[in-house]
């Protein structure tokens, strides 16, 4: 970092809250380095989070990039994670693992077959033979490109660089958006010179622009950085995604009770894109049991600092969630006999705490607006996160 570190400040709840959602937590320290004597750089220093950190202008969602096999298209991004295998061996994996039952870590995700007769089947007779999915004519527009340079210090690592991200939301037949998302989280790479620093000026930079033809050619060449294979040459296998996220309640809708459900699906040792763990969040036959509340027990210190990891076992028992179900909008963790603010940074962790009740979201932090083509952003987002990551981006590129 190009400024120097003298005495410290104290931080607040919202460094917690700032890896949110199921993630492995950004480090909380209890205390953090102080502006010191550059205090006046870095506050007037100008970072414009809807340039530099998350991105929705129409400029850039609704550019040609974003469509058919477009450099932003969720084609394209399919297309180059599954070089060097069988595109549609690996597109079946991912898409068709909702059709049936899947069993992750000792526990069940049960199937959602409506993703059948709402996605599939229509993607595929948009086909040429009707059989397959062609990606260009893939149900998913993009919501946003979001970079996340606050995650180069997750588990208190310290020598990571953040993660870039793809965010789609997937359309039914008739074409309207549904309440269901995609997002890739990729983690981005460190080979070729590339450092936490290097990437937070490149995001930076783009500031310096106005939306348009110059700024989307900028954001493109970043992009491509971290979602083309040719990107992630030398890296280790697998590495090019962290993981792939879905939020949903469109394939239960008409049940009698339909449900919230978060999953995750991760690149094996093969290459293929297939259902894990989601992260940080048990499974929710746990809430408010006296095993979870010897779980937070165990490692409250760790939750606190935002370290902690949800193994898939706990004393015997499968525990880490095979997905993340979220019953209603205010759904909290509830842990016996365990102090407010431990309750809350464990729930705020997990991903139904974080779409729900501990961030007062309706469970989507982005979606398509119902009455046009923008994308909505929660408010945990806009007034809870972005003023961190912009604070974060500061200590990077701010002299």
């Amino acid at each position: 970092m190009k400024r120097n570190m003298r005495g410290s400040i104290t931080v607040a709840l919202a460094l917690v809250l700032a890896s949110g959602c199921g993630e492995e937590p950004v480090s909380t320290p209890r205390e953090a380095e102080s502006i010191g004597e550059n205090e006046e750089a870095l506050t007037d220093c100008a970072v414009d989070s809807a340039k530099e950190l998350f991105i929705t202008d129409l400029s850039v969602i609704q550019d040609a990039r974003a469509s058919g096999y477009g450099k932003w298209s969720f084609g394209y991004v399919v297309r180059e994670m599954a070089k060097g295998h069988d595109e549609q061996e690996f597109l079946k994996a991912f898409l068709e693992s909702w059709l049936k039952d899947q069993t992750v870590d000792g526990l069940t995700i049960k199937a959602r077959p409506r993703m059948e007769t709402l996605v599939l089947a229509p993607w595929r007779a948009k086909s040429a033979d009707g059989k397959t999915y062609e990606l260009d004519k893939a149900p998913m527009s993009l919501l946003g490109i979001v970079y996340r340079l606050d995650l180069r210090k997750k588990l208190n690592a310290g020598a990571g660089v953040g993660e870039g991200r793809m965010v789609y939301n997937v359309h039914g037949a008739d074409g309207r958006a549904l309440p269901f998302t995609m997002i890739f989280e990729y983690k981005l790479p460190s080979n070729r010179g590339q450092t936490a620093e290097s990437w937070a000026r490149e995001f930076h930079a783009l500031g310096a622009l106005p939306f348009g033809p110059d700024y989307n050619a900028r954001l493109e060449a970043l992009t491509e950085k971290f979602v083309t294979a040719q990107s992630w040459q030398g890296m280790p296998a697998g590495s090019v995604l962290n993981q792939l996220r879905t939020n949903e309640i469109a394939l239960t809708f008409g049940d009698d009770t339909p449900l919230w459900e978060l999953r995750q699906f991760e690149i094996d040792a093969r290459g293929n894109l297939l259902p894990a763990s989601v992260g940080l969040t048990p499974d929710l036959v746990h809430n408010n049991t006296p095993l979870l509340a010897d779980f937070v027990r165990q490692n409250e210190r760790k939750i606190l600092e935002g370290t902690h990891k949800v193994g898939a076992r706990f004393k015997g028992q499968p525990f880490n969630g095979g997905s993340a179900r979220v019953p209603t909008s205010t759904f909290t963790w509830e842990i016996p006999s365990t102090a407010e603010n431990v309750r809350k940074a464990f729930s705020t962790a997990t991903c139904n705490g974080c779409h729900a009740g501990e961030t007062n979201t309706t469970f989507l932090h982005m979606s398509r607006s119902r009455t046009g083509p923008e994308t909505r952003v929660s408010n945990f987002i806009l007034q809870d996160q972005l003023p961190f990551r912009v604070q974060e981006m500061k200590t990077l590129v701010c002299e």
